[in-house]
């Protein structure tokens, strides 16, 4: 027997690979075989170039150790095709001849990047980033409310409140004060806290705040009063014109009251 091939190590295919070649020759020429190069292998599995070129190799002393290379191996054959326990197999044989422990071989120093290509990201780079993202998402829900609300329109009026409606505004207009003799007045109060938008006639800026139970808003509009509250918040709202307690309209954000229109809202 030639001493040469007697001495063979696994990177020239003799007695570590056995007559097919080392671990790493058949897995290259599974991936051969396949039309497959390696750079889609990393892709694929997310390991790095320089790991799946020590492999093909058969330089486990470049790959993390331990459970790693087992891993990265068993990763490698599936998707070559390459049967994963003969694999793991040839590996083990390789590392006892080599003198290392399989769960325990050499490894040269590495951080924390053994998935990625690139370099391990700044933690500062990755919370601004996070914070950018979170900024757009909040902006995306942000402008999505605001054009819904824009182009929610007032619809028809006159739907029969609920009965917590019904009932809470016939207790505000038990306290409300006299009647005016003369004028549109109009006294807005609340059962509980919400966010109310108002603006009288034909006011362009619009005033939005929390209506408080305890803080009844007085308003005397020309012509007329606009108020915008979400449907949850419709059975809280309790409005009088000129003494006379209304029905709030729960099938819309956009209650406008006039001098003309609020006796169809009476009780």
């Amino acid at each position: 027997m030639n001493p040469k091939t007697s001495d063979q190590t696994l990177e020239g295919g003799g007695r570590d690979g056995g007559a097919d070649g080392s671990l790493g020759e058949q897995l290259r020429r599974a991936r051969e075989a396949r039309g497959v190069s390696l750079r889609e292998i990393s892709e694929q599995t997310r390991i790095t170039m320089r790991h799946l070129e020590a492999i093909e190799s058969d330089d486990y002393k470049q790959l993390p150790g331990g459970i790693f290379n087992k891993s990265f191996i068993k990763s490698y054959a599936r998707h070559v095709g390459f049967d994963e326990q003969r694999a793991l197999e040839l590996y083990a044989r390789t590392a006892r001849e080599r003198g290392e422990s399989v769960d325990e071989v050499a490894t040269t120093p590495h951080r924390s990047r053994v998935y990625m290509d690139d370099p391990a990201r700044s933690p500062w780079v990755t919370f601004l980033l996070s914070v950018v993202i979170v900024g757009v998402l909040a902006l995306i829900v942000y402008g999505g409310l605001h054009y819904y609300r824009r182009t929610e329109g007032p619809q028809a009026a006159g739907a029969q409140p609920s009965p917590a409606a019904a009932n809470a505004n016939r207790q505000a207009a038990a306290q409300a004060p006299p009647a005016a003799a003369q004028g549109f007045h109009v006294q807005v109060k609340s059962a509980r806290p919400f966010w109310l938008t108002s603006w009288q006639d034909d006011e362009k800026k619009k005033r939005g705040r929390f209506l408080a139970p305890d803080k009844p808003e007085e308003f005397q509009p020309e012509s007329a009063l606009n108020l915008h509250y979400d449907k949850v918040s419709a059975d809280a709202l309790q409005v009088t014109v000129n003494g006379q307690a209304l029905r709030t309209p729960t099938d819309t954000t956009v209650w406008t009251i006039t001098k003309d229109n609020y006796k169809q809202f009476a009780q």
